[in-house]
Parts: C-alpha cells; sequence; structure tokens
C-alpha cells in the first residue's frame, strides 16, 4: 500500500494557479488532513484494479465505505483570510453524498470530489473518490494449532463479505522475539513462547483479526537411564525416559517391544516378562521419530506366585494344618519358607504343622527360596472354647410385625466361635432369624403373646434364652405438659400409661421455631433447631415423670423461640429393653410461648 499526502509545495504551487493573489494580497490556499484518511496514488496496485481508465488522471484516490460516512478535515490559508468557509461537490451525488464536511458511499462507484475556498472559488483541491463494499470481517484459521522452533505454520485469513472490494491485508507479529510473520501469512517460530499475529484490512475498513500461536519447542534428543534390565516372567520393571531439550514442550514418548512374545511394555514404560528371552523396547519422541533410542530386556522364569490354603482357625492347645501351592508348575526352585507372625501365639513347622499357643490372631507368611522375593500370607485365628454364654437383655418388647435384635454374651467374649443357632418356642407368636458371624438373632413380633427364643452355641452347645412379650409396647407414653419457664428452662411432664411395667429411661427430641415460622437454632453443637432431653429415674405404672428432672443435651438457652414441638423417640422398659419409636407413633406435644 502506498499511502500519500499530497506534498505540500505542489499543494500551494496548484493553490496559487488556480487562485492568483488579487492586489498583492497571499494567495488562498486549501489543505486537507489526510493522516486519518485512506488516500492512495491512483497506480498504486491496491486500488489502481478498481478505477475506471481515465488517461493522464492522476488525482489522489480516497477510499470511502459504503452506507459509512468520512469527516474531512480542511484548512484554509492565509490564517487571517476572513471567510474560511470551503464548497464540497462531486460529479456524481448518486455515489457519494455531501453534508458539510462529511462524505457518505451512496453507490459502489468513482466520482471526482471538489474541494472549493467559498471567498475565492478558484482556490481549489481535487480527489477521486471511490466507494467500495468494505470488509466487515476477517477470521483466522492457523494451519495448525502450534509452531515449532525453527519451523513455520501459515494463517489464511478469510474475507466477509466475500464481494468486499479489497481484500488485501497486513500480517503482524505483537512478540517478533518469539514469532514473526511475513505478507504472506507464514509464521516463524523463533524461540518457545506465545505471539499474537494481527491481521489488518487494507481498504481503510480498520477490521481486523487476531490469533495467539503458540511457539513450542521440539524435542530433538530421548535418553534411557537403563540401557539393560532383567526381568521375571508376568512380573515388571520400569524404564526412565529422558526428552531433550528440557524445554521441549511435548516431552512425551511411545514405548514399542521389538518382540512382545517375550516382553511387552505399556506407554508408560513399564516392562512385563511374557516368556523366556531377550529383546529390545525402543522408547521415541511422540513428535520426532529421529529422536529414539532403545534398551535390552532379559526375560526370565521365577516362582510367580505363592498361594496358602486352609487353617483359618485354631484352637489354642490343639493344631492345624496348612496347604500351599507356587506357580508356575516349571518354576526353577519350588521351594517356600513358613514362618509365623507372632509365635506367642501360633507356632508353624516346615511341612505346614499349625500349633496353637494362645487366643489371638496373627499371619502364617511364605516367601520363595529362589530368589524372586514372591511372598504370601493367610490370616489365622487361635480361638478360646467357649465356657458359657448368656443374653444381653432379659426381656424383649414387641409390637406385632415389629422387629428387634438380642444379642448373646459369650464367655469369654473375645476370640471364640460365635457361630449360633436359634429358635423360638413358639413361632405363631414370635419369629427368630440368625445374624451372620455374631452372636445375635433379630426376633420379630407376630401376635400379642409371650413366649421364648433360644441361642445354642456351636462351640460347646451351651444355650441362652430370651423371654418375648408381644404386645402394644409403642404407646407406653404420653406427654402431658411441656412448657418453657421464666429462666429459659425447658420443663416437660411424661405419663407412663402401662398397667404393670417401669419406665426406667425416656429421652425426647425438641424441635423449635421462631415466631415467624422459621428454625430457631437451638443446638449449640451442630447449629440446627433440634435437640434431644433425657429423663433418668422410674416412673411407676400409670404415674408421671417430674416436670424438672431433664437432661438437656447440647441446649443453647439463649435462643429465643415461639414454639416448640416435643417428642418421645425411645424409652427404656424396665431397666432392660430400649423402645426406639417408629415417626408415626412418637407422642408429641406442642407449645407455643406468649412473648
Amino acid at each position: 500500500m502506498r499511502k500519500i499526502l499530497v506534498p505540500l509545495l505542489l499543494l500551494m504551487l496548484l493553490c496559487v494557479s488556480l487562485a492568483a493573489p488579487a492586489g498583492g494580497e497571499d494567495a488562498v490556499t486549501l489543505q486537507l488532513d489526510t493522516a486519518k484518511l485512506p488516500v492512495f496514488e491512483a497506480d498504486d496496485p491496491l486500488v489502481s484494479g478498481l478505477l475506471a481508465e481515465q488517461e493522464g488522471d492522476a488525482l489522489p484516490v480516497l477510499l470511502v465505505s459504503l452506507k459509512k460516512s468520512v469527516q474531512l478535515r480542511i484548512t484554509v490559508l492565509p490564517k487571517n483570510l476572513k471567510n474560511k468557509k470551503v464548497a464540497l461537490s462531486v460529479d456524481n451525488g448518486d455515489i457519494v453524498r455531501i453534508r458539510g464536511n462529511t462524505l457518505t458511499g451512496q453507490a459502489l462507484g468513482e466520482t471526482v470530489l471538489t474541494i472549493a475556498s467559498a471567498q475565492e472559488p478558484t482556490a481549489q483541491i481535487q480527489y477521486r473518490v471511490l466507494v467500495i463494499q468494505p470488509v466487515t470481517r476477517i477470521s483466522l484459521v492457523p494451519s495448525a494449532k502450534f509452531v515449532y522452533v525453527g519451523e513455520t505454520i501459515t494463517l489464511a485469513p478469510t474475507i466477509q463479505p466475500e464481494n468486499a472490494s479489497i481484500l488485501k491485508t497486513t500480517f503482524a507479529s505483537s512478540a517478533e522475539q518469539i514469532a514473526t510473520v511475513d505478507e504472506n501469512g507464514v509464521v516463524t517460530g523463533l524461540k518457545r513462547g506465545s505471539a499474537r499475529i494481527i491481521v489488518t484490512a487494507m481498504d481503510g475498513s480498520n477490521v481486523r483479526a487476531n490469533i495467539s500461536i503458540p511457539v513450542q519447542q521440539k524435542a530433538e534428543e530421548v535418553q534411557l537411564k537403563e540401557k539393560e534390565i532383567t526381568v521375571d516372567v508376568k512380573r515388571t520393571s520400569m524404564l526412565h525416559a529422558t526428552v531433550l531439550p528440557k524445554d521441549a514442550n511435548d516431552k512425551g514418548v511411545l514405548w514399542t517391544s521389538s518382540d512382545e512374545s517375550i516382553a511387552t511394555v505399556n506407554n508408560q514404560g513399564r516392562v512385563t516378562g511374557v516368556a523366556p528371552g531377550d529383546c529390545e523396547i525402543i522408547c521415541t519422541s511422540k513428535v520426532n521419530e529421529a529422536a529414539s533410542t532403545k534398551a535390552v530386556v532379559h526375560v526370565q522364569q521365577p516362582v510367580t506366585k505363592i498361594t496358602l490354603y486352609e487353617a483359618s482357625t485354631v484352637y489354642a492347645g490343639e493344631t492345624g494344618q496348612i496347604t500351599w501351592s507356587v506357580e508356575p508348575a516349571n518354576a526353577t526352585n519350588p521351594g517356600i519358607q513358613l514362618s509365623s507372625g507372632n509365635p506367642k501365639i501360633l507356632q508353624v513347622s516346615e511341612d505346614g504343622t499349625l500349633t496353637g499357643i494362645a487366643a489371638g490372631e496373627t499371619v502364617v507368611k511364605a516367601v520363595s527360596t529362589d530368589g524372586s522375593n514372591r511372598r504370601a500370607q493367610i490370616k489365622v485365628r487361635v480361638l478360646q472354647h467357649l465356657t458359657g454364654v448368656h443374653m444381653y437383655r432379659k426381656t424383649a418388647y414387641l409390637d406385632v410385625r415389629e422387629s428387634g435384635s438380642a444379642l448373646a454374651v459369650l464367655e469369654p467374649n473375645k476370640l471364640v466361635n460365635t457361630n449360633m443357632t436359634w429358635e423360638s418356642g413358639d413361632e405363631s407368636i414370635a419369629t427368630v432369624k440368625p445374624v451372620a458371624n455374631q452372636p445375635k438373632a433379630m426376633i420379630t413380633g407376630v401376635r400379642t403373646g409371650d413366649t421364648y427364643v433360644t441361642g445354642t452355641t456351636e462351640d460347646g452347645g451351651y444355650q441362652a434364652t430370651i423371654q418375648v412379650r408381644v404386645g402394644d409396647f409403642s404407646h407406653l407414653m404420653r406427654i402431658t405438659d411441656a412448657f418453657i419457664d421464666g429462666k429459659g428452662r425447658v420443663r416437660v411432664t411424661v405419663k407412663n400409661k402401662s398397667d404393670d411395667l417401669y419406665i426406667t429411661a425416656v429421652t425426647l427430641e425438641i424441635e423449635a421455631f421462631k415466631h415467624n415460622g422459621k428454625k430457631a437454632h437451638i443446638n449449640a453443637k451442630d447449629g440446627s433447631n433440634i435437640c434431644k432431653a433425657t429423663y433418668r429415674g422410674n416412673i411407676a405404672p400409670g404415674r408421671y415423670s417430674p416436670d424438672n428432672g431433664w437432661k438437656m443435651i447440647d441446649y443453647d438457652e439463649n435462643v429465643e423461640f415461639g414454639q416448640m414441638i416435643v417428642r418421645v423417640v425411645e424409652y427404656q422398659i424396665e431397666n432392660d429393653w430400649i423402645k426406639v419409636l417408629r415417626k408415626n407413633v412418637q407422642p408429641t406435644y406442642e407449645y407455643w410461648l406468649d412473648y
């Protein structure tokens, strides 16, 4: 592009020839400020092909975009001239519209603009005005996402609209120390980093686009820490690669085996032995095939696995047996060495005989003797024989279709065989189901009545019995009153509705709300609006609890609230059975504060 400013001397001579001074006065001259205007010489290749052929017409060319306006800044000299107004005119008003000093492109084409002094009409300057279809958008599509140092990629700008009059653009780099770009959009990477490439339309529309081009350092060499390794069949060993130079962006490598029937390698360089023999492992840069190296791998067949069987339990003072197997069957030396994790609990001989010494738990360990260091272990419990059993609770109080757990206490209560069988005295009243691997059973009420459930130990055949009463035991309690006293303490009174059972402990749940219905955060521990209260003491059949015997749990007395909902969530019957109430049968009492 050859943007020009009309040389001042030539302009002055032109003005002198157009406006001769009268009476010796200074000549009137006009100057157009073209610093920010797209003005070109008529023979500039950027515009010459768009101009109509007019032989000898060398007027400078001013570009105006279609439907766009250009404001002209015109200076009239001399400075002391009284009338500095100018008149603008064009040969074809259909091409360009003039309003004051503003030109607006009306239609594609060209016309001649004349700027004349109002005081001295013969003082004039002229331009060929070319109305063009401007560029409205430029999109950049690189031929690659990045460029390597010392290599190139090409940017292909897409111009919109397709019928833009001038399609040529200029390119520039924001960081020429990192990447340069030539006039054809060819970007050359110089050093690692990122450069923003800017493309600008040359039609004066000022439309531009830019794109950030990363410059990456390509891997040039791969080195292996290990030149030769030995690996067992079905075992692994790591190879460690280093990619140079250190500032290479992509240090990824590809691993391959020269013979996968002998050894394979994964994408982290972990080599796995497949069969005895030798092969090579090749490591190559992901981005540069020329950067490659290799290591020699020797594969041998050792013991690969030891499995221990049986004898998971032994009783103190008695013996058991442990057996084992070694893989593969063709291992050169299949021998193993056995040892006890704690000889004070368990001892083991070379042939696998176990001898229980004292109650406890330990492991039997095995290690290969061929140097492969293959290991295995099995957990062994040394148990004591039971001496007795009793039930943790004497009586179970269940509702019809309600289940509860019955726990047997084994004597001694540690490191014993906990397996038990359970039987109901009357399955029409209550059924029983054992809990696996625990001295516990689930009892379910069937119909109202009393029966017994008996548990029998597998070791020694000891028995324990629990009485089962099936009835309506979820409705033994009623809240008769609940309020907050003058000191902010919660007071609750509950009644034991039973005719023959003592209630020996009660647990309440208190839910608090503010006067506006929002939650009142009364729980000082977790910040919720719910806390619990407990009462420990006997409540005789038909009797009431005192209202001041409750222990509040995590209750913040400083939190004010307007409503509380009190629920009985569980109670203890006869200092024995704890009755946990389902939500739908929990006795509830609501209390609203007056303040």
